[in-house]
């Protein structure tokens, strides 16, 4: 079985939550979010899809690791977890998967049939990419949805329909069917500067657990997480002072954020053209 049921259960009206580790994890905010969610809200393993049928073991390796004196192998599986929300209506559902190598429709097909076991009423994924974005400014958050709200209760703060066409992940896989059976989703992405693509970035993932707080209402300290975000602003100093080539990468960067808006610009000469043709 490729599915293996920990332990069932009952949930209200769930909702999910969703990242894959991979190709929609840049820096790996996405992941880490949901695990620093699992962590601090005492989430509960229900479920976990083997990998064997799914991962390239060569390229998504197990590790290692020492309990108590012993070592153990931790594959690279994908879990189910489960949060009872003592704040509000929904429970969640939190998902943190390894972006299959192999059978792709076969993995989705198992996730989605849990998915109608467990009766969810909408979903959130959860993504980070690269940009032209400095380490120095806030993180962007973009994001869309296929439903104003959520819930009844849950107006999504992202309400533009999803317009991208290109490659897509797994993370593109699941959420496209889960719309087409009509299961509302939103999606948050964060964006991660480019010159730092190989870093894990605490400071996105601060940025999207605080709109997932805001959003649904649940409690989680996040004394942890501000920690990070502060000794990784630190340490990206730091390296950007040993690495002048990369330091020239941030300023110009820096030199574009300064720009003034495109659309202003178009804005404005429209008006320009507009006054002098009528003036003439």
């Amino acid at each position: 079985m490729s599915l293996k049921i920990i332990q069932n259960e009952k949930l209200q009206d769930p909702i999910l939550l969703i990242s894959f580790r991979g190709w929609s994890d840049a820096g790996y905010a996405a992941s880490n979010t949901l695990k620093y969610l699992i962590k601090q809200m005492g989430a509960k393993k229900i479920a976990v899809i083997d990998s064997e049928e799914f991962v390239d073991f060569s390229q998504n390796r197990p590790s290692v690791l020492m309990r108590n004196n012993k070592r153990f192998i931790k594959w690279p599986d994908s879990a189910f977890y489960s949060i009872k929300n003592h704040n509000g209506k929904n429970d969640l559902i939190i998902f943190l998967g390894h972006e299959p190598n192999f059978m792709w429709n076969h993995f989705n097909q198992i996730l989605q049939e849990y998915c109608e076991q467990n009766k969810i009423v909408a979903a959130i994924s959860i993504g980070s990419l690269l940009a032209e974005a400095s380490h120095t400014a806030d993180i962007k958050l973009t994001g869309n949805s296929s439903h104003k709200n959520l819930t009844k209760e849950l107006e999504f703060p992202f309400s533009s329909m999803n317009r991208y066409e290109g490659p897509t992940g797994m993370l593109g896989i699941v959420t496209n069917n889960l719309v087409n059976k009509g299961i509302p989703h939103g999606a948050i992405w964060a964006n991660i500067p480019y010159y730092l693509n190989s870093i894990t970035n605490p400071k996105a993932s601060q940025t999207i657990l605080e709109s997932l707080i805001d959003l649904l209402k649940i409690k989680c300290d996040m004394q942890d997480m501000h920690q990070l975000a502060s000794k990784f602003d630190t340490y990206v100093e730091s390296l950007l002072n040993d690495h002048p080539d990369i330091s020239m990468i941030k300023n110009k960067i820096q030199e574009l954020e300064n720009l003034p808006n495109p659309d202003d610009i178009i804005s404005n000469l429209d008006d320009y053209f507009t006054d002098y043709f009528t003036k003439n």
